[in-house]
């Protein structure tokens, strides 16, 4: 009877142990319909999931699928339902409109751009964002896509 006891308390202890397993925040595994539209959208295409908090309480949940388009980096924001919310391209400066260019030359001469990217929206509007630093704050440019400035705001 001991020994029944004692194998029972064993086995109870180890599948205890295995239920208490904390995956790491970096291994995201979306649902199957933010997987499925991800396939359907970039195939081939091989991401690396994370996962993030909108809205105004932070409840709406976000997937993003960051992945090697093959001359760039692109970036897919999903919903819980598969929904692509946005969708972002590391893009070349040369790729920028030239109004964008433009301003910044005129607003920020001294400063360097850091990175730039176009965005398309769940509504398929392009915008532009660029990266700059100025008195040691990111700044993200955001402009339309014929390269009018709409907003600047700081990043940490």
């Amino acid at each position: 009877m001991k020994k029944l006891f004692l194998a029972l308390t064993i086995l109870y202890g180890a599948s205890m142990i295995g239920q208490t397993e904390v995956k790491s925040d970096k291994e995201v595994v979306p649902p199957v319909a933010v997987t499925i539209a991800f396939q359907k959208e970039f195939t081939g295409k091989v991401p690396t999931w994370t996962k993030d908090y909108e809205g105004e309480d932070s409840d709406h949940i976000r997937y993003l699928a960051k992945f090697n388009t093959g001359t760039s980096v692109g970036l897919a924001v999903y919903d819980n339902n598969g929904m692509l919310k946005a969708y972002e391209l590391a893009i070349a400066r040369t790729e920028l409109p030239k109004a964008a260019l433009s301003y910044i030359q005129k607003n920020y001469p001294d400063q360097t751009i850091r990175e730039a990217a176009r965005l398309i929206d769940g509504n398929n509007i392009i915008t532009y964002e660029v990266g700059v630093v100025k008195d040691r704050k990111f700044l993200d440019l955001v402009f339309d896509k014929k390269g009018e400035f709409l907003e600047v705001t700081e990043k940490d």
